[in-house]
């Protein structure tokens, strides 16, 4: 049971990686993009925070899973986690997206980065 969540989470990290848009880092278009991908929040600075704790993480060498197992753990589905990351990483913190890429290829992903 819990492989197929891990499963899920790769997929949908694949497909946020693959949608993701140049980087820009800015903490209002991470908000736009959770809010264009229907993810649901109810504090936009609470999201900003939870958006600025996934870069702090990945910066400190944490592995997307543990990050991902993290967003869901605080209430997030695995797709939302994986756009909640995706989000981070292409606004807030654009350096990290080679090691979301790097993992995602490294579980089967080969579309575009």
């Amino acid at each position: 049971m819990r492989r197929s969540g891990v499963i899920a989470s790769v997929l949908a990290v694949c497909g946020a990686v693959a949608l993701s848009v140049p980087a820009q880092a800015d903490e209002l278009d991470f908000i736009s993009q959770l809010d264009s991908a229907g993810v649901y929040y109810e504090s936009i600075i609470d999201m900003i925070d939870i958006g600025k704790q996934v870069c702090h993480e990945l910066r400190s060498d944490v592995t997307p899973p543990v990050v991902l197992g993290k967003l869901q753990n605080s209430g997030f589905a695995a797709a939302e986690s994986a756009i909640v990351l995706m989000a981070a990483v292409d606004n807030m913190c654009p350096d990290t997206k080679a090691t979301v890429v790097e993992w995602a290829r490294a579980n089967g992903y080969t579309g575009p980065a």
